[in-house]
């Protein structure tokens, strides 16, 4: 029995110590990323019409700032959209892998399962928010050449990919 209790305080212990260095320490939003109340992040994004090298640009500051908040071992997901960054475009960025970005570009779920209690933090907001996000979506979107995809996210990325087209739409975590 005390082996047992000691391996459920250990990984009580690893836990707690993740939930510190992961999402308990609060760290350095870049000057670049908008802050709430500026109106653009409010304000319904446009569908992208041409893929020129303006999109190229965006998704390169997306990408760019992204890195600058990702770290190793981020676990819980991470992305962004082009509203916080100044543009009223529908372009999204979500994290593959540690330094590695995926663009896309007027991202549309189109079926979504297993909605879940979920937690998010928001580079835009102060703060942790509850509300509800599905777990399994279904999206199509365009990538920065104007190809057509379409992909099934799982897990915490499901819940950023909805955070983020929510910020395509004008919608804050806070306004759940």
């Amino acid at each position: 029995m005390k082996s047992r209790t000691k391996k459920i305080v250990l990984v009580i212990g690893i836990m707690a110590a993740l939930y510190i260095f992961y999402v308990a320490i609060p760290r350095p939003i870049p000057p670049e990323i908008l802050q709430v109340p500026n109106e653009t992040l409010i304000t319904k994004s446009e569908e992208v019409t041409v893929f020129d090298e303006q999109v190229s640009k965006i998704s390169n500051e997306l990408h760019e700032t992204l890195k600058k908040v990702d770290f190793h071992g981020h676990i819980f997901g991470l992305g962004l959209a082009a509203p916080q960054i100044g543009y009223n475009q529908r372009i999204i960025a979500l994290k593959t892998s540690y330094g590695n970005y995926q663009t896309m570009v007027n991202p549309k779920i189109i079926e979504m399962k297993w909605h879940l209690p979920w937690t998010e933090k928001c580079l835009s907001l102060n703060g942790r928010h509850f509300l509800k996000r599905y777990f399994w979506t279904k999206v199509q979107y365009q990538n920065i050449e104007g190809n057509d995809r379409e992909e099934v996210i799982i897990g915490p990325r499901a819940a950023i990919l909805q955070q983020e087209i929510d910020h395509l739409n004008g919608i804050l975590i806070s306004d759940y």
